[in-house]
């Protein structure tokens, strides 16, 4: 097992790595005498792993806990406050109180939710990540950003409400399907790119490996993954500084890509994967990315099997997109480009700009992509 510590002004907590977590006692909080432990476990995780409530009813039940377990229907629907709002009555109707524990096991979208529910009921109480994706593991798991959304927009009601701890069994990625897997993977990548050049060689070395679900190496690569998320989140905890930006590498074109496809079409971490080339690009066609270097970088990108971009995607349909982003200032667009290895800067420029840079990304993608599938 791996521990890795995210260390705040308020406090500390603990992301536990490793196989078989969920049983051990020692993994969890300690409970006390008649301490009401909810969990809520997405119910295709429940599908998938009939055993998995009694896991972890058994572990809470020998830290403590009166355990009990409610399955949701996860997915981006959970995070409509209308869908959400129920649960407060279930929390209320079932007792819990201050001194109760609430566990979320699931993706991230239901991390966010339940993370929500935690910050909001009774005004606030202890909870329990258990990420069950590597998505997750590596990303939205760590960090405390929690939240739901609005018509007008993603994730705009939330709280930045930290969990008590973090547990990323690594047992429960066995099931994961293919894409699941590069889905994480892209995000591992992107630590390598934003601050450890060793992990970022180190990742394209085991790539095959990790993308079969290698038990052996998975461990360190998430605990290696998250430990670069904890070193820029404790610096910025509420992502005001501009510190905790630099997560958001190759997410600027990433989101757009989600959008432009429809959602859904693209795995989270294959945008990113596919932001990140066109960073990569973009970084080299404005000279602040030397080519050789550029073209390094983006060969390896490429090379991963994403799903075919759409021919009817143009570079003005990213632009529309990217637009109204919300780190957007004024009329520029705000990027985040690629000097070197560990070197990301911001970089605002106008449309103008930017549609040509892109278009040629997008037609250099094209043909990289052609030509791993021939």
């Amino acid at each position: 097992m791996k521990r890795v510590e995210l260390n705040l002004h308020e406090g500390m907590y603990p992301a536990l790595i490793g196989q078989h977590l969920l049983t051990r006692p020692e993994s969890w909080p300690a409970g006390g005498p008649q301490r009401k432990a909810l969990v809520l476990m997405d119910a295709g995780v429940d599908a998938a792993w009939p055993e998995l409530q009694q896991d972890i009813q058994q572990g809470l039940q020998a830290a403590g806990w009166l355990a009990e377990c409610l399955c949701l229907p996860a997915g981006e629907e959970l995070k409509d406050f209308a869908r959400l709002y129920p649960l407060y009555g279930e929390l209320l109707q079932r007792g819990l109180q201050r001194r109760s524990l609430l566990v979320a096991v699931g993706g991230g979208t239901l991390g966010d939710a339940v993370g929500f529910l935690a910050a909001t009921y009774l005004r606030g109480l202890d909870w329990v990540n258990v990420p069950t994706t590597l998505l997750a593991q590596v990303d939205s798991a760590l960090g405390g950003k929690t939240g739901v959304n609005h018509p007008a927009g993603k994730n705009l009601i939330g709280a930045i409400y930290q969990p008590q701890r973090i547990l990323c069994d690594t047992t429960l990625l066995q099931q994961l399907p293919a894409r699941d897997w590069l889905s994480g993977y892209g995000e591992m990548l992107k630590y390598g790119l934003i601050h450890d050049e060793p992990l970022w060689h180190w990742l394209l070395q085991q790539r095959d490996a990790l993308l079969r679900g290698d038990a052996s190496l998975l461990e360190e690569a998430v605990a290696r993954s998250l430990a670069i998320k904890a070193h820029f989140v404790a610096q910025d905890v509420r992502d005001l500084t501009g510190i905790r930006a630099v997560l958001n590498f190759g997410h600027t074109f990433g989101h757009a890509i989600e959008q432009v496809t429809g959602y859904g079409y693209y795995r989270h971490g294959e945008a990113v994967i596919l932001g990140m080339y066109l960073a990569c690009q973009v970084s080299q066609r404005f000279g602040v990315l030397p080519g050789s270097a550029g073209e390094r970088l983006s060969q390896a990108l490429a090379a991963l099997p994403l799903p075919q971009l759409p021919a009817q995607i143009t570079a003005e349909d990213l632009l529309a997109v990217m637009r109204h982003d919300k780190k957007n200032d004024g009329e520029a667009i705000h990027c985040l480009l690629l000097r070197g290895i560990a070197e990301i800067i911001p970089y605002p420029c106008s449309s103008t700009e930017l549609a040509p840079a892109l278009k040629s990304a997008l037609a250099n993608w094209r043909q990289s992509a052609a030509a791993t599938t021939t």
